[in-house]
């Protein structure tokens, strides 16, 4: 299969989750297109990215085991992933990344985004990034009920150690990539 092939150039290897979503062939390109800009075409930082994507799959153990180590790469703290995962900003996050956890934490509940942290997350974001951060987590929210009603199974740690090394091999040290962003 040919998105098989793009999943695999992009990501390193076909999840199970695609493996699964693939009955439905039709909806397993959109899917992985849109996974593919939420994860490398986004104007969010990799912290970023990770504050959002760990608030959206903080409930799902195959979601969560891939993207507990992009976060620490991030440069996020065992302390303040401990928060996210219960649905808390870490008390020690500088203010962009407490918005963008707020922000987030607001989508997931499915609430309406209350007027100080809209107008927060305009003063800190340019609106494409807002919107980044609104397809990310919703993305990132979709992929967590599609590996719960599928019954999706985690990959080997062989597998899950595969994807690792791709992602390390993707992406510069945080403060580089950071640095290099704010140039």
């Amino acid at each position: 299969m040919e998105t098989f092939r793009e999943i695999a150039e992009a990501r390193g290897y076909v999840s199970n989750l695609m493996l699964t979503v693939a009955h439905a062939p039709d909806g397993v390109g959109p899917l992985a297109a849109l996974g593919a800009y939420c994860r490398y075409g986004t104007e969010l930082t990799a912290r970023q990215r990770e504050i959002a994507i760990l608030m959206a799959v903080r409930n799902v153990r195959y979601l969560w085991q891939h993207h507990l180590p992009l976060a620490y790469a991030a440069g996020l703290t065992e302390e303040q992933v401990l928060f996210l995962r219960d649905g808390r900003i870490p008390r020690d996050m500088d203010p962009i990344d407490t918005i963008v956890c707020e922000y987030t934490l607001e989508i997931t509940a499915g609430r309406h985004i209350p007027p100080r942290i809209e107008q927060a997350i305009h003063a800190c974001f340019q609106p494409r990034q807002i919107v980044d951060i609104a397809l990310l987590t919703t993305y990132y929210m979709a992929c967590s009920a599609l590996a719960i009603a599928l019954d999706v199974q985690l990959e080997t740690p062989e597998i899950l150690a595969h994807e690792q090394a791709w992602q390390a091999r993707l992406s510069s040290p945080p403060d580089q990539a950071d640095a290099a962003e704010e140039a």
